[in-house]
């Protein structure tokens, strides 16, 4: 009995889900796929519990940045910082005494790079203020300014979120400020963090500018609400809000036109499209943010009239910010637009793009790297 029984169960449980799998029909392979499904899922899962604390670690380190830390802060300013804050440091060590040629000097390095009048006369202002008081001398100058403009820039104001909801995100600035790769790298940021991203092309003026957000979106695996070239900005937008709260999305990302050429045309077009996001969505919060090329420097700050016209502005976005001496534009952002820096492009990586630190950024842009020249 114990001979018969044994050899007669294997066949009935075994052999029926074999022979379709040996089978080389479509539907066979279809089994042989699903076969082996189980352990797949399985064994990552046993792998995780056995590696523990090296793949989490490895993970970790691996896993992009995005936030400004003082040493790759103060790489990308070694520009401004060499043709700015060395300046003020050689400026100290060379004069034995405050007075107004010194000061005089002092203002025109401020101005040179790009802080803005107003910061200028504030911080020569100030300068006069201490040394009346007998609080500065050429030897602590570098310190006194840095004290100053960092009570300027105030504390730091990254991007808002908020979970749950629909959180919209519109870039606008002028053409070839980096407006579209800028919009790429945060839906990619996004894609990593863990969010569900939607991207509306609404920039229909240039099919460049559609066909760039287009190679965005598949590279980070988001998708993307387009229209034909020259089609209606708003009707973009609009079908990207209906498709967002269809899809469960919790953050859209809106490109939009930046031809100032036409300017009433431009002011038109974003001003109907921002009335379709208060239609369509009005308990998202919404971040229209100005998108700024920092090599630009205080002539970029006059674009931002344009646009404060157009759609009431949240925050700035400073790229190139490694490429200029005219570092210092970012005090003057603060103090002119009264708009905080949100995020500085500091590279060409994806996580080059990182959230503005006023802290980290004053104590990179006064780091030691900056030593005067003998």
């Amino acid at each position: 009995m114990w001979f018969k029984r044994k050899p007669e169960q294997p066949p009935v449980t075994l052999e029926p889900t074999e022979t379709p799998a040996a089978a080389p029909e479509q539907p066979a392979q279809t089994a042989q796929a699903e076969a082996p499904a189980p352990q797949a899922t399985e064994a990552p899962a046993a792998q995780d519990e056995q590696k523990g604390f090296w793949a989490k670690t490895w993970d970790f380190l691996n896993k992009p940045i995005f936030v400004a830390e003082t040493e790759a802060m103060s790489q990308a300013l070694e520009k401004t910082k060499s043709g700015f804050i060395a300046r003020i440091k050689k400026l100290g060590n060379r004069w034995t005494k405050i007075d107004e040629d010194m000061l005089e000097e002092l203002e025109e390095i401020l101005l040179e790079s790009d802080v803005g009048l107003a910061v200028a006369e504030g911080a020569i202002a100030h300068v006069r203020a201490k040394h009346k008081l007998g609080e500065v001398t050429p030897e602590n100058l570098s310190d006194v300014l840095e004290a100053y403009l960092r009570e300027q820039l105030g504390e730091s104001a990254p991007l808002p979120y908020t979970p749950n909801t629909l959180n919209i995100i519109m870039l606008v600035g002028v053409n070839g400020v980096g407006k579209t790769t800028t919009l790429g790298k945060l839906a990619h940021r996004y894609q990593i963090e863990g969010r569900k991203v939607l991207i509306a092309a609404a920039d229909t003026f240039r099919a460049a500018a559609i066909e760039q957000v287009a190679i965005w979106a598949e590279r980070s695996g988001v998708d993307l609400i387009r229209h034909k070239e020259g089609g209606d900005a708003a009707a973009v937008v609009f079908d990207a809000i209906r498709a967002a709260k269809a899809r469960g999305v919790d953050t859209l990302l809106i490109d939009t036109a930046g031809r100032l050429h036409n300017k009433s045309n431009l002011m038109a077009e974003l001003q109907k499209v921002r009335k379709i996001i208060e239609r369509e969505a009005p308990e998202a919060p919404v971040e229209a943010l100005l998108v700024l090329d920092a090599t630009t420097g205080q002539n970029g700050l006059r674009q931002a009239e344009v646009f404060q016209e157009a759609t009431k502005l949240t925050g700035v976005i400073l790229t190139k910010l490694d490429g200029t001496a005219k570092g210092g534009v970012v005090f003057g952002i603060k103090k002119q637009l009264d708009l905080p820096v949100r995020l500085v492009g500091l590279g060409e990586k994806v996580e080059d793009l990182k959230d503005f630190d006023a802290g980290v950024y004053v104590d990179a842009l006064f780091s030691e790297a900056a030593k005067p020249e003998a």
